[in-house]
């Protein structure tokens, strides 16, 4: 039997991305393997989102390289943002490549390995074995776009799974690559949504996250779906799920209907990924987030009334072009006033075929540096203030895995935060209580 080997760089989204590439190849007889070294086909698939992704990528090529100069029969491609992005110009770069596919395009893998075989065969009738690189990029601009759904084995199924809603984004963010590298909104149909939930709680499955760019604005373009929020309320009433989460959203797309679910829907777990990028409406107003300071800690004030108990994680970017020192400060206020549960925070990053990349990168790569390092620090504390209050506190917890040591057992409270504690009468998908073993966060 063959096997493949899948890289995956970025966010939720790419994971699934592979799960499904790793789904597709499976129905062709090849089988996941996590050595590349006895991999027949090696894929790697990208992210675009920083520049040091990009570097990463192009690292990981040339590890690869020699693999390929042993192997001439070794399948190796690029999927993914990078792929979107370079088109082309990274199999002129790498030509040993074998694909390069963009998102829209993972559907047609088992075409694409046929397509290689085919090739070959060719080749082999005239003694000669020369990599043709294969490249699907470009968007489907269908609003019937086809979304790949394949469900894991049985035997491989997890505790927890991602279900894709929505494919792109439709908001033009100056900093951000995403809609050139995955296209424009497409809301996935509700009902394949709910019978792929259905499916997976059949198999085991107790918590599922929605995927997409931006969740909250699903159904808005389609004619006869649903809100994002009635797509929340219908997962809750029309299937079994325990635990149910989201992500990504955009804060001008957050609606009182929204902020409702979280105090009345069951199964919704009390955790929000509402990225600010920045605390400074100027910056704001520059990086197109159509939202400003004051929108933003409304929302924030009005989902903490709702739940009290939430936890808020965010994105940051600092040193974004002509930031100044008051304006980061700005942020931090911001911070310390949400006191995030969680912050994803990055030095600013000049992307291709973004507007911001035409703005003045003036501030210095010292005091990006400098103020990442602050903003990190200021997160680390509140953090530890978070946890001192945890301290004791009894909470329902999901098992995801057990593994061995003192404290074997792993698991997540709702608000996605991991326990770990000792060994008793538990398996993974177990949602547990105090059972007189603490835990500690």
């Amino acid at each position: 039997m063959k096997k493949a080997f899948i890289k995956t760089y970025g966010c939720q989204m790419n994971e699934q991305d592979s799960g499904q590439m790793h789904g597709l190849l499976g129905s062709l007889g090849f089988a996941k393997t996590l050595d590349q070294f006895d991999a027949d086909l090696i894929l790697i698939n990208t992210c675009s989102i920083r520049e040091k992704a990009v570097h990463k990528v192009y690292s990981e090529l040339g590890r690869i390289r020699p693999l390929k100069d042993d192997n001439p029969d070794l399948v190796v491609g690029v999927a993914g943002c990078v792929a979107e992005q370079e088109k082309e110009k990274i199999s002129k770069r790498f030509p040993f490549l074998d694909l390069v596919f963009g998102p829209d395009h993972i559907r047609h893998l088992p075409k694409m390995i046929e397509e290689i075989e085919i090739n070959r065969e060719e080749q082999k009738k005239v003694e000669e074995l020369k990599t043709k690189t294969i490249t699907h990029t470009g968007f489907d601009l269908r609003k019937d776009f086809e979304f790949v759904n394949v469900l894991p084995k049985s035997e491989e199924c997890a505790v927890k799974a991602f279900v894709n809603i929505q494919k792109g984004c439709d908001n033009i963010c100056s900093f951000c690559i995403v809609p050139f590298v995955r296209g424009r909104e497409v809301s996935r149909p509700y009902e394949e949504i709910i019978d792929e939930v259905n499916q997976l709680v059949a198999m085991g499955v107790k918590e599922v996250t929605l995927l997409g760019q931006n969740v909250n604005s699903y159904g808005l373009k389609t004619t006869g779906g649903v809100s994002f929020a009635k797509l929340l309320e219908l997962i809750a009433a029309k299937t079994d799920l325990k635990r149910l989460r989201f992500t990504t959203s955009h804060p001008k797309d957050v609606e009182d209907d929204l902020i409702d679910q979280y105090a009345n829907n069951p199964i919704l777990a009390p955790q929000f990924h509402l990225p600010v990028q920045s605390g400074n409406n100027r910056i704001l107003d520059l990086m197109r987030r159509q939202y400003t300071v004051e929108h933003y800690m409304s929302i924030v004030e009005r989902l903490k009334k709702r739940v009290p108990q939430i936890s808020l994680s965010s994105d940051i970017i600092v040193g974004f072009p002509t930031e100044t020192d008051q304006e980061f400060e700005d942020t931090l206020s911001l911070m310390k006033q949400v006191e995030y549960d969680q912050v994803y925070s990055f030095v600013y990053s000049p992307r291709p075929y973004t507007s911001a990349i035409k703005l003045t990168d003036d501030v210095p790569r010292r005091v990006k540096q400098e103020r990442l390092k602050k903003l990190q620090g200021i997160d680390k504390d509140i953090l530890i203030k978070k946890s001192q209050v945890d301290v004791g506190r009894i909470c329902e917890v999901l098992v995801e895995s057990i593994d061995e040591g003192e404290y074997p057992v792993k698991g997540r409270t709702a608000e996605n935060k991991i326990v770990h504690f000792k060994a008793g009468d538990y398996k993974p998908g177990d949602l547990i209580n105090d059972s007189g073993q603490r835990g500690f966060l």
